[in-house]
């Protein structure tokens, strides 16, 4: 059956029919099914891959459809031969396995983890712990260091709301996605950063710029202002009059210290950073373009769109239209038919709501979890930061999952 899962992983994999789940979960205890669940529903995966049982329950169940690209496996009570044997199965058909057990033994680990297991979790364990393993399987990495993705926010036009939609954006990947975060304001005398979730600017954007070898792990920790779990911002107000000196050196050493030191960098740019620092967008992994459904819009949004692709092919570009009122000058459709591609996500203006959470010194998707943005933007936060998507079932799909 085994041998089955792995011709049919390879076959259809290879043709690029990727049949494989995003995860599965095979767990002995309630705690544990709990943090699976949590994890699936930040990911807005299902949870019908989340089985009573252990090791050899996912063993059982190899033949019946292709392996999970993830898979959390319990191995309590059970005796150590036998988890090798079972887990060099699951690992040698490309699922990345992370092992729970009760046994907290250093040697014990070592043979676990010998067996190509990711990662070894001494139970009880909760969403926050299984978490923060998920963000490392889910990074790319070189020689085993995940690789931190650098997002740059930037407006079609002012006013567009870029600063709003770069906050929450941050807040979702820490507070939902488990990923430590620097929201970084790279306007160092206009931003709205600080002043939009009531901090006190700091200095440490103009001192990363004067002397970029100061900045490193410590310098980060000093310099960054700690909003919740896991983000840190980045943000000053300089005087108008105060030359601040960036050179493409030093905006691109920035970028690669934040990269290095986090999951995830969002960076909200302004505008003529397209002309005053272009190098900077080739560090960016994805870039979102915010515009409004208006012919000025259209016509810039076009126009960055363009420019941007051309200073880097890699990176992926979403394109929103936010601010959209009752009566918008173009439709959406009529936008997307100039922009030549979807538009990723339309919010509409609602000033009531978002002066509301501006006042309470909070994200809109914090102040009012339950807001209409707040669903197409987690389902963007989860692309952007590398989490498998959950493919949709199909004939073929559903006769391979029957258990």
């Amino acid at each position: 059956m085994a041998q089955a899962a792995a011709r049919l992983n390879d076959e259809d994999l290879g043709a690029g029919f990727d049949l494989r789940e995003p995860f599965a979960a095979y767990l002995t205890d309630e705690a544990s099914q709990a943090a699976a669940q949590a994890i699936a529903a930040q990911r807005d995966w299902s949870t019908a891959n989340i089985r009573r049982g252990g090791l050899a329950t996912a063993l059982r169940l190899l033949g019946v459809a292709p392996p999970p690209k993830i898979m959390i496996v319990d191995i309590e009570g059970m005796e150590i031969e036998e988890i090798e044997t079972g887990l060099v199965e699951l690992t040698r058909l490309g699922s990345q396995v992370m092992v729970l057990g009760t046994v907290n033994d250093v040697n014990f680990c070592r043979r676990v983890m010998r067996t190509g297991a990711q990662d070894y979790l001494v139970k009880p364990i909760d969403a926050d712990a299984l978490g923060e393993v998920f963000v490392r399987l889910e990074q790319p990495g070189d020689g085993g260091k995940a690789r931190g993705r650098v997002v740059g926010v930037i407006g079609a036009r002012g006013g567009v709301g870029v600063t709003t939609l770069a906050i929450n954006t941050a807040w979702i990947m820490a507070e939902k996605l488990s990923r430590r975060v620097a929201l970084v304001d790279m306007d160092l005398y206009a931003g709205n950063i600080a002043l939009a979730l009531d901090l006190e600017p700091t200095r440490g954007l103009r001192d990363a710029f004067d002397d970029p070898e100061r900045v490193d792990e410590v310098f980060l920790q000093n310099a960054m202002a700690k909003f919740g779990k896991s983000l840190k911002i980045l943000a000053t107000e300089e005087a108008f009059d105060d030359g601040v000196r960036m050179t493409d050196a030093t905006v691109l050493t920035l970028a690669d210290i934040m990269r290095s030191n986090f999951d995830m960098s969002i960076l909200d740019i302004p505008r003529h950073f397209v002309m005053r620092e272009p190098a900077l967008f080739t560090r960016c992994d994805e870039i979102v373009i915010v515009t409004e459904l208006t012919i000025q819009s259209l016509r810039d949004g076009n126009r960055l769109a363009k420019l941007l692709h051309g200073r880097n092919r890699q990176a992926r570009i979403h394109v929103i239209a936010n601010r959209i009122t009752a009566k918008p000058d173009i439709s959406v459709k009529e936008f997307e038919a100039g922009m030549e591609t979807k538009l990723r996500c339309a919010f509409a203006f609602d000033s009531k709501a978002m002066a509301k959470a501006t006042l309470q010194g909070q994200p809109l998707v914090a102040a009012d979890p339950k807001h209409k943005m707040v669903a197409d933007l987690h389902r963007l936060c989860i692309e952007m930061a590398g989490v498998p998507e959950e493919k949709k079932q199909g004939f073929l799909k559903r006769h391979l999952g029957r258990s």
